[in-house]
């Protein structure tokens, strides 16, 4: 055994390590967003900070920082699998060793307290008892951006942490290519809610939420979802997290439209199955984990809209769902269509069509580079909101909780997190295309329930290949082409010409 190879071992070992130290912090996460008590905000907020600074002087301790140089000046001399788990780590650890300790702790309680305050300013419908948390996250994050990268531009730093290498200019681009058809088909969309006559709304009403989890649950097996390594539970703002093999979901149930809980349930189902295909045999090392953000959006919005909106899904699901649900017996397959591609102006980024998201996410781009770059005050985000929802999408929030209280990314000091939701449609699209280019057809194996065709195909090309090519490189590796805006646009103008057809009159 070579020296080098020698090194790696080590670095395995110590890699797995800290993936065991991450996983005990996502279960404190998860546990403070499901079923914590709420008298136990502070001192979880303190147990997170103490865990995050372990964890991080462990990941900055000089022999181990010492171990990765070295094994870098080697790669070399290590197989091509070994030298992706070094490459990234480096680069992964070259940003942190630049972290403090202490910053690290003080971002982390400063997020855990935000995210409680946020709770209760929702429940209570007033920024004002937010603002001062999300204050200190922004001045926490901004620290964080200039210590990992002093030379760069603030957001750009941010950006990285979920898109590794993704230059701001890419993002620029995209949704430079986007805005104008996007504002257009808004425009429209707009004009035809108002005179719209054909009003379906077979999927709203009343639905028992028992009724309704025993819907998702079914879903999620059908499709693919292991139970034996995962669960699916309920929160404010629906989410997946995965520790270790544990992969979880959560999801948010209403029970005058089921649309809520099953699309909020699809949308964190593709998260988990990404998260479900990785490479065993690799975790806790980048081979193991998720490429990016994007690619991991790329999922959950290939899982929720391609397919959980398609008419194939609906001729598979409709006779189960009449089964759970008997309210459901005897609705139209073309009813049920309409109402889960409605395409309506809507104040809510969770709840909005296919038509219209791109927008919300653009309005949060740019609000979230104007707070970090000190453009925009924490206490000027209800009123800049507004008025962006205003030019945007042409709806005004009645409420904070309406508006700018809705998600909960910046008190959990997400700042660079929003564009990856549109990278994710971007990739998707991409990836639907050449996935029917060479499976064939998905519409007659989805409309029998065979989802297999799919999942097994994305977890050979995307979900086992981990990190061993950075998003851009991945897209054009799986469908031999650069990732653009190009296929988002064509599916998204088949969905609008589909609406006028069917739903808008």
């Amino acid at each position: 055994m070579t020296d080098a190879q020698a090194g790696y071992r080590l670095l395995v070992a110590k890699l797995r390590r800290i993936a065991r130290l991450e996983e005990t912090l996502k279960l404190l996460e998860w546990d403070q967003a499901t079923y914590m008590p709420a008298g136990a905000r502070q001192h979880r907020a303190e147990q997170m900070g103490v865990l995050a600074e372990v964890l991080h002087r462990y990941r900055t301790n000089p022999r181990f920082l010492a171990l990765v140089d070295e094994l870098a000046e080697q790669l070399g001399e290590l197989e091509p699998a070994a030298a992706v788990d070094v490459r990234e780590t480096k680069w992964r650890t070259d940003r942190l060793r630049k972290v403090p300790a202490d910053l690290q702790a003080a971002r982390v309680r400063a997020q855990a307290l935000a995210r409680a305050a946020w709770l209760e300013a929702r429940e209570h419908n007033s920024f004002e008892g937010l603002c001062p948390h999300l204050r200190e996250v922004v001045l926490r994050e901004r620290e964080y951006a200039q210590s990992v990268a002093p030379d760069s531009n603030i957001y750009q730093a941010l950006l990285e942490d979920y898109e590794p290498g993704l230059p701001l200019e890419y993002i620029e681009q995209i949704f430079c290519e986007l805005r104008k058809p996007l504002a257009q088909i808004a425009c429209s969309v707009n004009e035809l809610s108002k005179t719209r006559r054909k009003q379906t709304t077979v999927l709203r009403g009343h639905f028992p939420i028992h009724d309704q989890r025993n819907l998702s649950y079914f879903v999620a097996q059908q499709i693919g979802f292991d139970f034996r390594h995962g669960r699916i539970d309920e929160s404010v703002h629906p989410f997946s997290i995965s520790i270790g093999t544990d992969h979880r979901i959560t999801t948010r149930y209403e029970e005058t439209d089921l649309r809520t809980g099953l699309y909020s349930t699809l949308h964190e189902l593709g998260h988990a199955l990404y998260e479900q295909g990785l490479d065993a045999d690799a975790h806790g090392l980048p081979r193991g984990m998720p490429c990016s953000l994007g690619v991991h959006e790329s999922q959950s919005r290939l899982w929720e809209n391609f397919i959980g909106r398609s008419e194939g899904f609906w001729r598979f699901l409709l006779p189960h769902a009449s089964r759970f649900l008997p309210s459901l017996s005897g609705v139209a397959l073309e009813a049920v269509l309409i109402d889960v591609n409605e395409a309506a102006p809507t104040p809510i980024r969770t709840e909005a069509d296919e038509l219209t998201y791109n927008l919300h996410v653009l309005l949060r781009y740019e609000l979230e580079r104007k707070l970090v770059n000190l453009e925009l005050r924490v206490e000027e985000l209800p009123e800049a909101w507004r008025h962006g929802m205003e030019q945007l999408l042409g709806v005004t929030p009645t409420s904070d909780r309406e508006g700018v209280l809705q998600d909960i990314h910046w008190p959990s000091g997400a700042f660079g997190y929003f564009p990856t939701y549109t990278l994710g449609n971007v990739f998707a699209a991409q990836i639907m295309e050449t996935a029917e280019r060479e499976i064939g057809p998905l519409l007659p194996q989805i409309s029998q329930g065979r989802f297999s065709f799919l999942l097994d195909w994305l977890t050979v090309q995307i979900y086992r290949r981990g990190q061993s090519y950075r998003s851009l490189a991945l897209i054009q590796r799986v469908t031999g082409a650069p990732p653009s805006s190009r296929a988002l646009l064509d599916h998204l103008h088949r969905r609008f010409d589909w609406w006028m057809e069917h739903g808008a009159l």
